[in-house]
């Protein structure tokens, strides 16, 4: 499916604090006070949460107690969804996968690790809407393990070279086909099986063949070399959309053994190239084949092209990329709309509906200006509106999503869904309410998984969609409280979306997706259309307008509940999101390569029919797929959950080189741990010279609570003997983050810590504070922290002051290590370990990042007692949490050069990398 979405984390510190006091006993009882003081109820998604698993002969299924219905319902079909994709590709896959379900960030969506010791499936539970790209299917939970279990039978094909056996079983445990097949085989391979084990998916959906014409007909096509990454609208859609269509095509040519036979040769014996093993089976290189693809596709959608009478209104705004949502407020006067940019923060803006006259003012002023300066100028030609300007704008205070904006009856406010976190960081649908006029902003729900909402006439009640878990209803939301009413039991066989109520508010609307199809409703009476509706709008109390999709296009329908519904656009880049004005227009949006535009129609008169060469097969894929005669239900089998508990521990290697002034050292290590990451066992063994330390650690970390514990039982040589015990507890809120953490080393010092981390957007901008303050036995630091980005480019400054005890200066962390056994020194790998020694240390830095540079450049100074050494560099800094997914441990790696400026005798320039193993 589409690749996976990440979260950016807030700003944080990891710190301690608290005191002396005698005896482990102690410590041990504040770490089981504080987790049951912090230990809230949190969502059901972290490691945290109620686990079960249910096992089948090739799979185990992991998931939150909460999804039990959705899980169940995948895990009783895979084994069968196992069998016939491994007919289709021809080859069996002989081991068990791993599967995790879940739904961090309230979107469908899938993703698949093929590595061949150890294969998982990610399936999120979220359903897709009519609109989205993979809106077409028979059942959500069968297309995604279906797209989901084909890239994995297709990856884990074993190479038939004994060398490259060797590798996948001792070093990296991937197949040729995953390490060198271009992105988009592995993602148009699935879609293609998608397609052919469901007789739906994209293949056969209207907007795979809408994209691929209409950016066919504009010659906007991508080149060869833009399948796999293409940063511009929709590029990244292109590995599924414009893979798939290319690997039918070459199979049609070449025979339906042609891929299987691809994929014989690229495990062969014979180390092959992609390209080499491709010109085996297909004859020449895949890029000369591309573009005679690419030349007939161009051909059948110039035909449908020439062939077509167009109703299609008239150009109201260009706008950028997946902008949409229009709504048209009850007096017609204005227009609400959220535009989507790739580089900047959403914002939904009110529009005028009347003519631009200011902006035209304004534009023939300087017009004329440009031509009296120099009168032989020539005056653009205008072939597009001018930009309009807002009336009023609004950016969520977090910068994230806003989903369909829908006016309130009064005209004086907007309605709207947005994305918050819960306190794990996983995101859920939340109502608010906007007054343009007044800038007010509120809060209506919290943490409902509520979206698409519609007020009624009272504006009082909102009607709205609740995806929960996987099952969809619809619910009323009272916009007062905030509380939640359904209005039918949740279901995930049933996907309900736009809810739309009429003008006089006695009748409801909406769509919803219910034995493969999507249907219209209104008060629970299906309306018959000539294919699968979205997005409705009422017209009055006895019409609506609705988006049909069917045969490669999507027109708009005025449908009459008295009976009959006529087609009213005939549109190039298909007509979505009806919104209906008060004078008679229709505001629409309309699909170009490099995004939806927002177009109006003056009236809504009969368009002409689609061309009847639309329907024929010979134009696949710049019309849709033919649907295949109907597939089998798939076989179910029976299963039984059982508690998750530790889960299964998985063993990994792991390694770690780190090389710095006067300091060199290798650690080893196992990591054992289960796929939902509850708990994770290190055992790393260090040798070293210079400065580093040498010995081992046992290092392990419970997730299974609200609050981690984690025990540290370390022998480092001259660096000593002991013990650590720690507790974490971390929550986010929609614009902070706050971690607290306690513990005790053996030796009875007790630490603690607390750390509050903040950030809020300006315009485009966004402003990042943290402050942190921590205690181990005498010792006491604080740190504090401004940062500022604006796109790709960072600035931040940070100070850091220590008091009570001696504090040495410089050096990495060692693994072997705890956090607390080091707490009395301040790290910085460029430096020599104990450089400088003394009671008092003040320390700033300033730091940059500029766009197209990895790098992070510095300048940094460290004042301890009468002594002070500065230096200025450039380092590359990852902080990755542990993985469970792909097995790894936490790792803190830092690479980089800096130049010493003073505090030495002679100024030197060091360079180091340094790398530090968490649980």
């Amino acid at each position: 499916m589409n690749p996976p979405v990440a979260i950016e984390p807030e700003a944080s510190f990891t710190h301690r604090s608290l005191s002396r006091t005698s005896g482990l006993r102690y410590p041990l009882l504040l770490l089981v006070a504080l987790a049951v003081i912090l230990a809230v109820p949190l969502d059901a998604q972290g490691p945290s949460a109620d686990w079960m698993t249910i096992e089948t002969p090739h799979f185990r299924v992991h998931y939150p107690r909460e999804y039990a219905e959705w899980a169940t319902r995948a895990a009783r079909r895979l084994e069968s969804v196992r069998t016939i994709v491994s007919e289709e590709i021809g080859f069996v896959p002989s081991q068990t996968i791993d599967v995790l379900v879940v739904n961090p960030v309230a979107q469908p969506n899938g993703t698949a690790w093929p590595l061949l010791d150890t294969p998982r499936m990610i399936l999120y539970a979220e359903p897709p809407g009519p609109e989205e790209q993979i809106g077409a299917y028979g059942h959500w939970i069968d297309l995604l393990a279906i797209h989901e279990t084909a890239h994995l039978v297709h990856m884990l094909r074993p190479s038939r070279n004994p060398l490259q056996r060797m590798l996948e079983r001792s070093v990296l445990p991937l197949n040729p086909i995953t390490l060198r097949s271009p992105r988009w085989v592995l993602e148009g391979y699935a879609t293609v099986i998608e397609g052919r084990l469901t007789g739906s998916g994209r293949p056969h959906s209207t907007v795979r063949a809408l994209i691929l014409r209409r950016w066919a007909e504009s010659g906007r096509l991508p080149s060869y070399g833009q399948l796999n990454s293409d940063q511009r609208f929709l590029g990244m859609s292109m590995a599924y959309l414009m893979g798939s269509a290319y690997l039918e095509w070459l199979e049609e040519r070449s025979g339906p053994e042609s891929l299987r036979n691809l994929w014989a040769r690229m495990t062969a014996r014979h180390r092959r190239s992609f390209d080499e093993a491709f010109i085996g089976v297909f004859g020449d290189r895949p890029d000369r084949m591309y573009g005679r693809f690419v030349a007939e596709l161009t051909a059948s959608s110039m035909a449908i092209d020439r062939a077509s009478e167009y109703v299609e209104g008239e150009l109201f705004q260009e706008t950028p990329r997946a902008s949409g949502d229009p709504a048209v407020s009850p007096d017609g006067t204005r227009l609400a709309f959220v535009v989507r940019d790739r580089e900047k923060p959403q914002r939904l803006v009110i529009w005028s509906t009347a003519a631009p006259d200011d902006e035209e003012k304004r534009y023939q002023e300087r017009l004329a200006k440009i031509l009296e300066r120099d009168p032989e100028d020539v005056a653009p030609v205008r072939t597009r509106p001018l930009p309009r300007e807002a009336l009023h704008s609004l950016v969520m205070p977090d910068g994230g999503d806003i989903e369909e904006p829908r006016w309130m009856p009064d005209g004086e406010s907007i309605l709207f869904a947005h994305r918050m976190p819960d306190a794990e960081g996983f995101l859920h649908f939340d109502l608010f309410q906007w007054t343009p006029g007044t800038g007010g902003l509120r809060r209506i729900t919290r943490l409902a998984d509520v979206k698409s909402p519609d007020p009624l006439p009272d504006g009082r009640t909102a009607v709205a969609v609740r995806s929960r878990y996987g099952a969809s209803q619809l619910v009323s939301v009272d916009l007062t409280t905030g509380a939640v009413t359904p209005r039918g039991e949740a279901s995930i066989d049933i996907v309900y979306t736009h809810p739309r109520v009429s003008p006089d508010g006695n009748r409801l609307a909406w769509v919803d997706h219910r034995e493969g199809r999507w249907r219209l409703f209104v008060d629970d009476e299906q309306v018959a259309l000539p294919g699968d509706p979205a997005a409705p709008a009422w017209l009055s109390n006895e019409e609506l307008i609705v988006t049909v999709y069917s045969g490669g296009f999507a027109e708009l329908h005025r449908v009459s509940l008295s009976g009959g519904s006529a087609v009213v656009t005939r549109s190039r880049g298909g007509a979505f999101q009806a919104a209906p004005a008060a004078d008679g227009r229709i505001f629409f949006m309309s699909l170009n390569p490099d995004g939806y535009v927002l177009r109006q129609l003056p009236s809504l008169e009969s368009a002409p029919r689609p061309p009847a060469l639309a329907g024929d097969v010979a134009l696949v894929p710049a019309v849709p797929r033919p649907q295949p005669p109907p597939v089998p239900p798939l076989a179910e089998t029976d299963v039984t959950a059982r508690r998750y508990g530790i889960g299964r521990q998985e063993a990994a290697w792991l390694m770690s080189q780190s090389v710095t002034p006067g300091y060199r050292s290798t650690e080893l290590g196992l990591r054992l741990g289960d796929v939902a990451g509850r708990l994770s066992t290190l055992l790393v063994g260090s040798v070293g010279s210079g400065d580093a330390p040498e010995g081992g650690a046992l290092m392990t970390a419970w997730r299974g609570w609200p609050v981690t514990l984690q025990a540290h039982l370390y022998s480092a040589g001259d660096d000593g003997d002991g013990m650590e015990a720690r507790g974490a507890w971390t929550r986010r809120f929609p614009l902070a983050r706050l971690s607290v953490e306690g513990g005790a080393l053996s030796d009875d010092v007790l630490f603690g810590a607390v750390a509050l981390s903040t950030w809020q957007l300006v315009g485009t901008s966004r402003f990042e504070q943290a402050i942190a303050g921590e205690v181990d036995g005498g010792h006491r630091r604080a740190r504090a922290s401004l940062g500022f980005r604006q796109g790709a480019f960072r600035l931040g400054v940070s100070y850091q002051l220590d008091r009570g005890e001696i504090v040495r200066l410089g050096g990495p962390a060692p693994s072997i290590l705890p956090q607390s056994a080091y707490a009395r020194r301040v790290l910085d790998p460029a430096l020599p370990v104990a450089l400088l020694m003394g009671e008092d240390y003040d320390g700033w830095r300033i730091e940059t990042r500029v766009p197209q540079l990895p790098f992070t450049f510095f300048y940094q100074r460290h004042e301890l007692g009468a002594s002070q050494v500065s230096l200025a560099g450039g380092e590359l800094v990852w902080n990755a949490s542990p993985n469970p997914i792909l097995k790894t441990p936490g790792l803190e790696l830092t690479f980089g050069a800096a130049r010493i400026l003073d505090g030495l005798p002679e100024e030197e320039t060091n360079v180091w990398i340094a790398m530090r193993w968490r649980p």
